[in-house]
């Protein structure tokens, strides 16, 4: 039990000091970051899984871009291992145009899988 509370304890220091990097970092050319919004909202959307259960969460991750647009994946968290594992997945397919904007750069997104009402 005492284990099990210093596990807790520590994931939530990691996802704060994880989230606390995302909120100062920014991408320099707001161009860059819409590109980078778009792709991530083509190629991740909102999991079957969690729409049949009606779950919320998050992930956040930090990435390099290789010299084919490749997602490199430096660190990742999430609010649920589903949620991380799904990420995982779906960023191997992603290729992003013009690698060369983000190259030599660690790149930081987040993303919230969020339930909305299609009234």
């Amino acid at each position: 039990m005492k284990t099990t509370k210093i596990m807790k304890s520590i994931t939530a220091l990691v996802i704060l000091i994880f989230v606390a990097q995302l909120s100062y970092a920014a991408v320099h050319d707001p161009k860059e970051a819409n590109e980078l919004k778009t792709t991530m909202k083509k190629y991740v959307a909102y999991p079957e899984f969690a729409k049949e259960n009606l779950q919320t969460g998050f992930v956040v991750i930090a990435f390099n871009v290789d010299d084919q647009g490749k997602i490199i994946v430096k660190a990742i968290n999430g609010s649920t291992p589903e949620f991380k594992e799904y990420v995982e997945q779906k960023l191997k397919d992603v290729v992003l145009e013009n690698p060369q904007n983000y190259q030599d750069k660690t790149q930081y997104y987040r993303f919230d899988f969020q339930l909305v009402n299609d009234y």
